[in-house]
């Protein structure tokens, strides 16, 4: 998987702005890591209830290849 891709659902994800997925990145390692995390490591980066819900919930529903294919495909 493209890194890209990551960084293009993280921007999906309302709650989690720049300073929350830099907070995940440095807890994590990358931002790959960051997007599979179980939800302790989230809990460390400091996510609240809100945004580890958020982050949940749009893990369960985005498929990263489909959006990668769409920012591809749109140049």
């Amino acid at each position: 998987m493209n890194e890209k891709a990551f960084w293009i659902a993280f921007n999906q994800v309302p709650g989690i702005g720049p300073a929350r997925l830099a907070a995940l990145i440095d807890v994590c390692g990358s931002v790959e890591a960051a997007w599979k995390a179980p939800i302790q490591r989230l809990k460390e980066a400091g996510l609240d209830r809100r945004s580890l819900e958020s982050l949940l919930a749009m893990r369960r529903s985005l498929d990263l290849d489909v959006a990668w294919q769409r920012v591809v495909q749109s140049g």
